[in-house]
């Protein structure tokens, strides 16, 4: 069944696009039409600014450990390489640097919790 979001009742159940009236099935009622049914109109809450901020720092931080985890690979394939006495396929100083200025952003936006 199909609801229309911007109505509910009192038992917080939303409207169906077709109502059930004494005179049979109503496509897309009117507003009175849902009244008269008991629903009434229904805005849903809108997040504080506090809450988008929040969900902004999340997913900043979860982008910024997506980027640390793209690079694993790297730091994998320099411990093999290192292992078994062969060169470095990658400048270590600057894959620890880029690593490490990933790292220092999600710190800096973990505190600010």
């Amino acid at each position: 069944m199909n609801y229309n979001y911007n109505y509910k009742n009192t038992q917080g159940q939303y409207a169906p696009y077709v109502l059930e009236t004494e005179n049979g099935k109503v496509i897309n009622p009117t507003p009175a039409m849902y009244e008269a049914a008991g629903y009434m109109p229904y805005t849903p809450p809108q997040p504080t600014e506090a809450e988008v901020a929040e969900q902004e720092r999340q997913a900043s931080i979860e982008s910024l450990k997506m980027q640390l985890s793209e690079s694993d690979y790297k730091v994998i394939k320099v411990a093999e390489c290192m292992a078994l006495n062969l060169p470095a396929p990658y400048d270590v100083a600057a894959l620890h640097a880029e690593r490490q200025a990933l790292r220092d952003q999600i710190n800096a936006l973990e505190g600010e919790a």
